[in-house]
């Protein structure tokens, strides 16, 4: 009887492998969910070469961040080996399990992540495909970024990087993928073309240039700020190189797409995203961890302030005034010569243990989400924006990851006119450290109200947080028995 079955089981597996194209190409066009072209390749071989060939052409014709994303997490008892789990049906994939450095990933595009390599004494980007074939390249080193001391930050393996974001895949694209990334300690830009040995930096500014998020959008490179200034990305070459830290024969230029607003807490967003939509519209993210309310009490206490210190500057007599400026002269001065004096020491991660501990116990609960706002970008017809209360059916997902929108008909289960998204603000990185990546949910744009998807367990709190990935067909991972 056995024989039998294996002799019925090849003759059918023959008879499937000899269909034409015409009809394979009506099968997978039905196919939305890449563990049907799975399951669908492993037929036969004939069946997984095609399935493979179509996935990659249905891929580029849809382009790649209008997909439903899958979200990349840890799995308890594995430093190394994390998950994949399916928000639109709620199950973590058991058949998929991906090898990834035991840190924080700081970027994720393409079916790309980055990481920071911390043996490096500056910043820099190893990106890591974990859906690459055997043929494809599944990990790439990119130069340092040049950077001084007031760009290195306290965790330099995880947080030297805040965000990083591909143009093309560059298994793909080779010769011609670029990478923005935004940077230390106050969320510089950095820009870097293949085939290059340098990264490009916008020149030295008086002003403070912090970026929150970037993207590649219709052949052109955006970014925003916390504040809502918007700007378009130009790479020039310098006339003359500029020499000193900045080895890099171009620059970068900004053009403002959505003016600055004034700086102040009632006008800044805890975090801030750039997405495209399957309709070709750039929309801006907003995300606040503070209520309005307690934000425009903020701006009250500090013009209070402002205005006992002008009271106590204009009460001094010039006696104290030069008294002042001489003590802070020689404070400056003394900070000089200390630089000037300080060796160059190799680099080596320090103990934070006695630093995490202190901060830990600072905290009774988490920092999380408290209101997202949406804005439709007016460009190319006009500069500003125009907010919006409905994301006309469209779902987004943000987070380190490449911003995602995806039409709501493409996945039922989701909740329309939605936004998911992940705990990913540095800046809270110790105030949630004891709570895990617990800031992970659903804002509903149209009634406000919030929910959750997938909740880390606590005992993963020390791990690192998830985030949403865009996988490509043909994995390499390893299979869990």
């Amino acid at each position: 009887m056995a024989t039998m079955v294996e002799e019925n089981t090849g003759n059918a597996a023959s008879q499937w492998a000899i269909l034409g194209d015409d009809i394979l190409n009506m099968i997978t066009d039905r196919f939305d969910d890449i563990y049907d072209y799975a399951r669908f390749g492993a037929v036969c071989k004939p069946w997984l070469s095609f399935s493979h060939r179509f996935y990659k052409r249905k891929h580029h014709l849809f382009r790649a961040n209008h997909q439903l994303p899958l979200l990349v997490v840890p799995m308890e008892g594995h430093q190394e080996i994390r998950g994949l789990y399916n928000i639109a049906k709620d199950t973590l994939c058991n058949q998929i399990q991906l090898n990834l450095p035991y840190k924080r990933c700081c970027g994720s595009s393409h079916g790309w992540l980055f990481f920071v390599d911390n043996k490096s004494p500056q910043i820099q980007l190893v990106l890591i495909n974990p859906f690459a074939s055997e043929s494809e390249n599944s990990m790439i080193k990119l130069p340092p970024i040049q950077c001084d001391n007031g760009d290195r930050v306290m965790y330099m393996d995880e947080y030297g990087v805040n965000k990083a974001v591909l143009s093309k895949d560059p298994n793909d694209f080779p010769n011609d993928f670029e990478v923005i990334a935004i940077y230390g300690g106050i969320q510089k830009l950095a820009h870097y073309k293949s085939g290059n040995n340098f990264w490009s930096y916008p020149k030295p500014s008086k002003h403070i240039r912090s970026f929150a998020d970037v993207i590649f959008h219709k052949g052109m490179a955006y970014a925003v700020s916390s504040y809502s200034w918007i700007v378009r990305i130009y790479r020039k070459r310098y006339k003359q190189s500029p020499g000193g830290n900045n080895s890099s024969p171009c620059y970068l230029r900004f053009k403002t797409i959505n003016e600055r607003l004034p700086q102040s807490v009632c006008n800044y967003s805890g975090n801030a995203y750039l997405v495209e939509t399957s309709m070709g519209e750039l929309l801006h993210v907003r995300r606040d961890y503070i209520t309005l309310e307690a934000r425009i009490a903020k701006d009250a206490e500090l013009e209070e302030q402002m205005k006992r210190s002008r009271a106590e500057y204009e009460a001094r007599t010039q006696e104290e005034h030069d008294r002042l400026r001489e003590e802070i002269n020689k404070a400056i001065e003394e900070l000089e010569r200390e630089i000037e004096n300080r060796k160059v020491k190799e680099y080596s991660e320090p103990d934070l243990s006695k630093d995490l501990e202190e901060e830990l116990h600072k905290y009774d609960k988490p920092h999380l989400s408290v209101n997202f706002t949406v804005f439709k970008l007016n460009f190319p017809s006009s500069r500003g924006q125009k907010s919006m209360e409905t994301l006309n059916g469209e779902i987004l997902f943000v987070g380190d990851n490449n911003s995602v929108s995806v039409p709501s008909s493409r996945c039922p289960t989701l909740i329309p006119n939605s936004i998911y998204y992940t705990d990913d603000f540095i800046g809270i990185y110790f105030h949630n450290l004891a709570f895990g990546s617990c800031d992970t949910g659903v804002f509903n744009l149209e009634n406000k109200s919030f929910g959750k998807h997938f909740v880390p367990n606590f005992s993963a709190k020390g791990m690192p947080p998830p985030i949403f990935i865009m996988p490509r067909y043909r994995s390499n991972a390893i299979r869990i028995v």
